[in-house]
């Protein structure tokens, strides 16, 4: 079984091509499973299970939601990207191929914009931490907690498309200011629970949890 689940937030649009693309790859997703972020607006796709994603919605709710619908491993995308035709296949060969890999990105720089999970490791940390608001710095808390429990985050890089920030774009100025507050909220949250910035971090506990 391979499953890939994509949380969407109204750009359905590039949702129907993130599944055409993933689908027409040399190794296909057996099973696509779609997190409606959109509070119920996104429309019937033929064989995908479309699951509505729990409010006030994050990234970390989603992944989260979707491992426990994977029940194992699983490949997870933003709906902004396209797949190679390779994409899939060589996630699953350098998962295979290391055993340590956490996750395996198919995008150098942009780790969490399409990676291979793998179950056990998301056990060990946890799950995503949810008190990360909406979007931003989730993918850098798993990171860190991942790193230091001794897991790897591997890469196996294939030619991606990505439109990159496709559903901020989107944004009227009332949503551009709330994503601009959310964006800061989470920023100080991760400062505070690391004792600094990504790549800048001073603790190795995160703040308030006993070694």
């Amino acid at each position: 079984m391979i499953t890939l689940a994509i949380p969407t937030l109204n750009r359905f649009d590039l949702l129907d091509q993130c599944i055409a693309s993933a689908r027409a790859g040399s190794v296909a997703p057996t099973r696509i499973i779609v997190i409606d972020n959109s509070g119920g607006h996104c429309p019937p796709i033929p064989g995908v299970e479309i699951t509505p994603g729990r409010q006030p919605q994050s990234v970390a709710k989603a992944w989260n939601n979707a491992v426990r619908l994977a029940g194992g491993d699983l490949i997870l995308a933003n709906d902004d990207v396209i797949f190679a035709p390779d994409t899939i296949a060589l996630l699953l060969a350098e998962a295979e191929r290391n055993p340590q890999a956490a996750t395996v990105s198919a995008i150098e720089g942009q780790r969490f914009s399409l990676f291979w999970l793998r179950m056990s490791a998301w056990i060990a940390m946890g799950g995503f931490d949810e008190g990360y608001t909406s979007a931003y710095f989730e993918d850098n808390h798993a990171a860190r907690v991942l790193t230091l429990l001794g897991w790897e985050l591997a890469v196996a890089p294939s030619a991606v498309g990505h439109v990159g920030s496709a559903t901020i774009r989107a944004y009227d100025a009332a949503r551009m200011e709330q994503h601009h507050r959310e964006f800061r909220m989470n920023e100080v949250r991760y400062i505070t629970t690391w004792g600094g910035p990504p790549h800048h971090e001073v603790y190795r506990v995160p703040y308030g949890i006993p070694e």
